[in-house]
């Protein structure tokens, strides 16, 4: 069955005074994500079933506070950050891309920065997994020395009437076989349901994972660069995030990566992508870039999910 789109409405949000554009919805069997135009989740609900029941006391994003977002710093001078719960520095546009996965589609946000670069997020799923896949890329338009990027959520699986704001969170999965090293996963298991919600990566960019202490607030990629700032697990109403060091960026050069958020019926069953196929014999060569993007794909799907 083809996944759907569709358009929600528009809950207040402003940018510098200007009402934004409605909001795309992506919807599979097992995930029912919301990304708006600051080019962030402001709905993500999951169906461990896979029957596409997705009531909104299950939203992992919107109770409470919501928050999720990305920030990107620049050298010293630049400290940039869109989220849904405190707007954008970041103005950009929302497109429909249907036909880009063979069950499905995807959503690509794209802004421009003053800061001499774009970035774009690619949102997307098939009706079978248990994730979200995000294609971040970057461009300079003008050199650019150590660029840094985050992505960072308030993880609310059990946010719902008579149940908790607190998760059990974690770097890493020791259980894991092989295990995943706190660097690669963050996530957060509901203090009632235990479902857990996580930030996986792994690949050749510089990038580390972290727990923070404010929920609903941090995008700064030098804070989960640094490891967080409650170690490798806590348990309370804490944000977990992940952060990415590009380095130096000439004007006209890009680099992109894929990561992903992902979930499960439990972190036993985590849904970690699985590798991507083999690239046909006799390929051309292909630009530095794209070369940094298949070893981030095969790095990300490097670890299968363990089924329980």
């Amino acid at each position: 069955m083809k996944m759907r789109f569709a358009t929600a409405g528009l809950t207040g949000l402003l940018l510098s005074s200007t009402a934004l554009a409605a909001p795309l919805t992506i919807e599979g069997d097992f995930v029912r994500a919301v990304v708006t135009d600051l080019g962030v989740l402001s709905s993500l609900r999951y169906d461990a079933a896979g029957s596409r029941n997705f009531p909104a006391v299950g939203d992992y994003v919107s109770p409470g506070i919501p928050f999720e977002g990305f920030g990107v710093r620049v050298g010293t001078g630049v400290n940039l950050r869109n989220a849904n719960s405190e707007g954008a520095d970041i103005p950009g546009t929302l497109v429909e891309n249907p036909g880009g996965l063979v069950s499905g589609g995807s959503v690509t946000w794209t802004g421009v920065s003053t800061a001499g670069f774009s970035i774009s997020h690619t949102f997307s799923f098939s009706n079978t997994d248990q994730r979200v896949n995000i294609l971040t890329t970057l461009t300079a338009t003008t050199d650019l020395t150590n660029v840094r990027v985050s992505r960072a959520v308030d993880p609310d699986p059990d946010n719902f009437p008579g149940g908790s704001a607190d998760t059990n969170n974690q770097r890493g999965i020791p259980t894991n076989l092989p295990p995943i090293p706190t660097s690669d996963f963050v996530g957060s298991l509901g203090s009632i349901s235990g479902k857990p919600l996580g930030l996986y990566y792994s690949g050749p960019i510089t990038h580390d994972t972290g727990i923070v202490n404010s929920c609903c607030t941090v995008e700064n990629p030098d804070i989960y660069l640094a490891g967080g700032e409650l170690g490798d697990s806590s348990s309370g109403d804490n944000g977990i995030g992940i952060g990415f060091n590009l380095g130096s960026i000439a004007a006209g050069a890009s680099v992109s990566w894929s990561y992903a958020y992902v979930m499960g019926g439990s972190l036993g069953t985590i849904d970690i992508p699985p590798p991507p196929p083999p690239p046909p014999t006799g390929d051309v060569p292909v630009p530095a870039t794209a070369l940094l993007l298949g070893a981030g794909l095969a790095g990300l799907a490097g670890l299968r999910r363990r089924r329980a």
